[in-house]
């Protein structure tokens, strides 16, 4: 080998091996690009005098827009480090950090900007589609109408296929409820059983004098609202005095001193007064029958008969004064109680609802117009009428409420036009445990509540315990007819088909 040669073999001087360029090449594509830049420069001068946009124009080769048919994964860079040439981070020209796009040569700093440039015209351009509407011909109209029937052919056909199975998960999900139901029965019978056997057990051992927990309710709400003088205090007393065996002495001295049957099923009411007036003596030895304190307060005893006779036949007359004049005496509380509360709610002149008497000289029976709402759906712009009847005892039992005709159509009111609300049921434990005693009727409610929630009824429909069964099917199975048969009721109580 030659010192002067290479480590190939070939010699020092030889330069062969180096990549050659065609000038004349590189020449007509430097006059091609020159062409092409000034065919641009005075297209976008002609643009700007024409006071339009310049557009690139199109090559002819380009793609109608579509949908993308993949989604874009911005997740994938997460976590990932990027390399990125030294100056990048100037302006969105250039690679830079964040996400690329090569088409149009620009860097965008979160993916918001990014899928928004995905969508604009210069990119839709620069990845070679135009932005033209296609027309579409016969055929491929013909071919879509056909697609989409058969894609709705398909989903009937899928519909009717699991019909079957969701009739089956909605007698499972029934059979559920059903169960949970009675379980729910179950428990709240046996928890009233234990509650009634501890309730007798300490009874048992500490007497009747002792104080069950729910036993006086009642009492402690009528003392609480102010009313608890109404009625017989002494009777009431009657409850807290003296042990069994007390009354069971009581009793034999009445029904032995009293030789006429004439009180005879009222014994044991005329022990207990007997006992809470001390007009008699059980203690053992001979008898100090203590004076008569007669229901006006009087401590003079009868001159006639037996002080103990007497005594049992006025406390037994006493005892029928009283009682005709608790009655009297509830009936008048309660009507004043709702004169008040009528004339407040007049006052208020609220624009949901309107009311008044049926007649002037009864305060317990009430007409009732509720105005509902036009956004209300179904009963929006109705116009019911309804009578509300109070009973004397109230505020502690509930009214009832009537409709009248035209009695709308809902699945809690009955054809009748009785409304059935929880609000409405007496303050009693459910039976059935459908209702906790909270959802019941109490004391504290008033007419205006009542008719406000009557009214919300309208906007939320019950259809888990309905009244009107009928009502309750349409609306779970053809909302429809339901809405039609409604309209028609609402029409009728505007006045527009009579």
């Amino acid at each position: 080998m030659s010192k002067n040669s290479s480590a190939y073999g070939t010699p020092a001087g030889d330069t062969s091996f180096r990549k050659t360029r065609n000038p004349e090449e590189y020449a007509a594509r430097a006059k091609e690009r020159d062409e092409s830049e000034a065919a641009e420069r005075k297209a976008r001068y002609e643009a700007k005098l024409a006071g339009k946009k310049y557009h690139k124009p199109m090559t002819g080769d380009e793609e109608f827009t579509s949908a993308r048919s993949e989604m874009m994964d911005f997740s994938a860079q997460v976590g990932k480090t990027m390399l990125v040439p030294a100056g990048a981070g100037q302006g969105k020209r250039g690679r830079g950090a964040g996400f690329y796009c090569e088409a149009c040569d620009l860097t965008f700093k979160d993916n918001i900007q990014m899928l928004e440039h995905i969508n604009t015209p210069q990119h839709q351009i620069a990845t070679g589609r135009n932005m033209n509407v296609q027309a579409a011909t016969a055929e491929e109209v013909h071919e879509r109408i056909e697609k989409l029937w058969r894609r709705q052919e398909n989903r009937k056909k899928q519909t009717v296929f699991k019909l079957d199975e969701r009739l089956e998960l909605r007698k499972e999900e029934e059979e559920k409820e059903r169960e949970e139901k009675r379980r729910k029965r179950h428990e709240l019978a046996e928890r009233k059983r234990a509650e009634k056997e501890a309730a007798s057990q300490v009874k048992t051992e500490y007497g009747d004098d002792v104080r069950i927990e729910g036993e006086h309710e009642e009492d402690d709400m009528m003392a609480m609202m102010g009313i608890a003088g109404f009625g017989t205090s002494k009777q009431k007393q009657t409850a807290n005095i003296g042990s069994r065996r007390l009354f069971q002495r009581a009793l034999q001295h009445v029904v032995r001193e009293t030789d006429s049957h004439e009180y005879a099923h009222h014994s044991w009411k005329a022990a207990t007064l007997l006992i809470m007036n001390r007009s008699i003596n059980l203690t053992p030895g001979p008898a100090r029958p203590w004076p008569l304190y007669s229901a006006w307060g009087s401590r003079t005893p009868s001159p006639q008969g037996s002080p103990l006779r007497c005594a049992c036949r006025h406390t037994l007359a006493a005892m029928s004064y009283n009682g005709a004049s608790s009655s009297s005496q509830s009936t008048s509380a309660a009507a004043l109680l709702l004169g008040r509360q009528l004339k407040q709610m007049q006052r208020d002149n609220n624009p949901r609802f309107s009311v008044g008497l049926v007649n002037d000289s009864n305060l317990f029976e009430w007409n009732v117009m509720l105005m509902i709402d036009d956004d209300v759906k179904f009963y929006g712009g109705a116009n019911f009428r309804a009578r509300l009847s109070f009973p004397p005892t109230y505020p502690h039992l509930p009214p009832s409420m009537t409709f009248q005709k035209p009695i709308p159509f809902h699945p809690n009111i009955y054809d009748n036009g009785v409304l059935c609300i929880s609000i409405l049921h007496p303050p009693e434990e459910d039976k059935y445990g459908y209702e906790a005693a909270s959802e019941r009727w109490s004391p504290v409610q008033t007419p205006e509540t009542i008719l406000l929630s009557v009214i919300s009824l309208f906007s939320d429909l019950n259809v888990e315990s309905p009244a009107n069964v009928e009502a309750a099917r349409l609306l779970r199975e053809d909302p429809k007819e339901f809405r039609k048969i409604v309209r028609k009721c609402v029409r009728e109580s505007t006045g527009e088909d009579l």
